[in-house]
C-alpha cells in the first residue's frame, strides 16, 4: 500500500523543484501539452491525484476547470490549502487521499478528467496499478480522459549522465524497481513503465497519445549544472520545442505525457 513518504520534503518542494529552472521548464511543457489536448474538448471537471503543493490544480482552475485535488501527504495538502484564496469560488478543492481512497472520498461523483503529474503513479508496482485501472475508470464519466505524466523508462539523458560518471548501475536504474532518494532521510521505491507497458496495465482505457517531457530538459537533480551554465537553457528549450513533439521519443525522455480515454 502507499506510504506518505513525501511529508518530509513538502516544505521545500516548491523551492527545490516547482520554482527551479528545470521544474519550470518541465511543467511548462506539461501545460503546453494539456492545452493542446483539452482545447477541443468539453471537459469541465477534474480529479487530480498526487497533486503535491497544488501548482497544477491552480493552473487547471485558472483555465476554467472545476478541480478537486488530492494527495496522500497531509503536509503537501496543508501547504496547497495555504495558497487558496477563500474569496475565489473557482479555487481548487484539496483533500488528503491516497489512490485507493478516491472512490470513498468522492461518494459516487464522476469526473471528466483524471490527472496525475510528475511520476506519482511511479510510486506503486504494476500489480497495484492493475487494480487501480478499474478504480480509475469508475471515477470517470463516459469517454472521460486520464492524463498522466510518468517517468520515462529509457531516459537517455539520465543514462548518459551516469555512464559518463562511470556508474553503470545507476545508468540502468529505471529498468527495474529502484529506491529513490527524496532527501537525506526519506526514500521512495519507484517503478518505471514504458508506453507499451501502460497500454497493457490500463486495459479499461483506449490509448490516445504520448509526448516526451524532458527529451532535452534534464532531470531535476542536474539543476546545479544548469545554474553554472545558464546559457544552455535557451539551447535546451529550443531543442525541446522540436523534439518534444515526437511521440516515438516518449520513453527516452525524463518524463512521458500519456493520454487515455475511458472505454
Amino acid at each position: 500500500m502507499q506510504q506518505a513518504n513525501f511529508d518530509p520534503i513538502a516544505a521545500d518542494y516548491d523551492s527545490d523543484f516547482t520554482n527551479s529552472t528545470i521544474g519550470i521548464m518541465q511543467r511548462n511543457r506539461v501545460w503546453l501539452n494539456l492545452k493542446s489536448t483539452l482545447k477541443s474538448t468539453q471537459l469541465k471537471t477534474v480529479l487530480e491525484i498526487n497533486c503535491g503543493t497544488g501548482v497544477d490544480a491552480f493552473w487547471l482552475a485558472d483555465h476554467g476547470f472545476s478541480t478537486m485535488a488530492t494527495d496522500i501527504s497531509p503536509e503537501m495538502i496543508r501547504i496547497a490549502k495555504l495558497k487558496v484564496n477563500e474569496k475565489d469560488e473557482h479555487s481548487p478543492h484539496f483533500e488528503v487521499a491516497g489512490f485507493h481512497d478516491l472512490e470513498h472520498l468522492v461518494k459516487g461523483r464522476k469526473f471528466d478528467l483524471l490527472f496525475s503529474n510528475f511520476a506519482g503513479l511511479n510510486c506503486i508496482p504494476e500489480e497495484e496499478l492493475i487494480l487501480l485501472n478499474q478504480k480509475f475508470a469508475n471515477l470517470l464519466n463516459p469517454n472521460g480522459l486520464m492524463i498522466m505524466i510518468l517517468l520515462g523508462k529509457k531516459s537517455w539523458l539520465e543514462r548518459l549522465y551516469f555512464l559518463l560518471k562511470g556508474n553503470f548501475e545507476k545508468a540502468n536504474r529505471r529498468q527495474k524497481p529502484d529506491l529513490a532518494k527524496l532527501d537525506n532521510h526519506s526514500f521512495q521505491m519507484t517503478y518505471c513503465y514504458s508506453v507499451n507497458e501502460t497500454k497493457k496495465i490500463f486495459s479499461n482505457f483506449f490509448y490516445l497519445d504520448s509526448k516526451p517531457i524532458g527529451i532535452a530538459i534534464p532531470p531535476s537533480y542536474l539543476e546545479p549544472i544548469l545554474k553554472k551554465l545558464p546559457f544552455l537553457k535557451f539551447v535546451i528549450l529550443f531543442t525541446e520545442s522540436i523534439l518534444g513533439t515526437f511521440s516515438f521519443l516518449s520513453d527516452y525522455a525524463d518524463h512521458t505525457y500519456l493520454v487515455y480515454r475511458k472505454k
